[in-house]
Formats: structure tokens, sequence, C-alpha cells
């Protein structure tokens, strides 16, 4: 059964999170997921560690905005449908917080587009199919949405232009110096 992200957004919207969740709520909410599908969570030494791991400030805002999704929509149910395999909930989060590692609570609360793609991300880490789409249709619209690359882009260019600018003054300053050395030489 395939994941309808309109009605997981539909949902989202209609309990929006008020205040985070504190981290030991949001902890729980995603250990019990892991046991409601069978599988053994992750213990609170391995959860430090890989939040050591991860070294990012932004772990536990991570954390809690996943919480908050499973336990405010169909998110919850469908997760536990879908987690099978030998992946271990370890791997699972630590891909899934490697991949979202840019996007802050705040940019997945108020951002449609970086909303959809942290709902892709844990979608993808669980192997949920999304309605509506194949595997590859899936994939290219996650590729579309990744903020990092997006971010890259926008530095690539950033520095083109500042590349592009510089040699533009460099060529600017040599005709100057050009033309002041030919009027030099014809006074």
């Amino acid at each position: 059964m395939a994941v309808s992200l309109v009605k997981l957004r539909e949902q989202l919207a209609a309990s929006p999170i008020v205040s985070p969740y504190p981290h030991d709520l949001a902890v729980a909410i995603i250990c019990d997921t892991f046991r409601q599908a069978s599988q053994k969570p992750p213990s609170q030494a391995e959860w430090d560690k890989l939040e050591k791991r991860l070294k990012t400030p932004l772990f536990r805002e991570q954390v809690g905005m996943l919480a908050h999704v499973l336990v405010s929509s169909e998110l919850r149910k469908k997760t536990v449908l879908y987690l099978t395999g030998d992946r271990t909930p370890q791997a699972r989060l630590q891909q899934f917080l490697e991949e979202v590692l840019p996007l802050t609570a705040e940019m997945i609360r108020s951002n449609a587009f970086r909303q959809e793609e942290f709902l892709r991300r844990w979608l993808s880490v669980v192997g949920a199919d999304i309605e509506g789409e194949t595997e590859q249709q899936s994939k290219e619209r996650l590729k579309a949405l990744d903020y990092r690359q997006a971010v890259t882009d926008l530095r690539r260019i950033e520095e083109a232009r500042k590349e592009e600018a510089d040699r533009r003054t460099k060529m600017l300053q040599e005709a100057q110096q050009k033309d002041a050395e030919a009027r030099g030489w014809r006074e």
C-alpha cells in the first residue's frame, strides 16, 4: 500500500507543532514506532553515540520533527508497515539524519518544499512507495527537492558571478591603464 504525501501533508497541516518535542519524548516516540514494527529500537547509549557521530546541533531538532510527523499523521502506521529487512533502526536513523542534515525544524514547519523533502527522505529510508509515483519518479522528485544540492548550486553560481565580475573589473582597469598610457604618450 503506497503512501499518500498529499494526505500526510494535510494531516500535518491540521496539527501544527506549537513547541518542540522534548528530546526524551521524541526518542520514545521513535523507539515505540520501531517496537510496533517488531524491531529492536536503539538503546539510550546508541542514541547518544548517533548524536556524537553526526556532530550537528540540529540533531535534536530533527529527531523532534520526526517524532512530530510520526504522531501527527498516518506516517507512523505506514512506517510500521514498511519497516522490514535486515537494516537496523540505528542504520536507518543515521542515514535519515545524515540526509536531512541541513534542514532545521523551522524550515520543515514553514516551507512546503522542505517538509516534502523531509517526508520523502524518511519514506525512502523505510522503503515506502509513494502513491502515484514509480520508484524512479520518487527518486527524481527527491533529487529536485534536495536542499543541499540547491545550496551547492547557489554557491557555485555566486562564485561564477564573482569570478566574472572580477574578470570584468580587471579588463576595465587594464583598458583604463592603456588609455592613460596612450594619452600620456600623445601629450
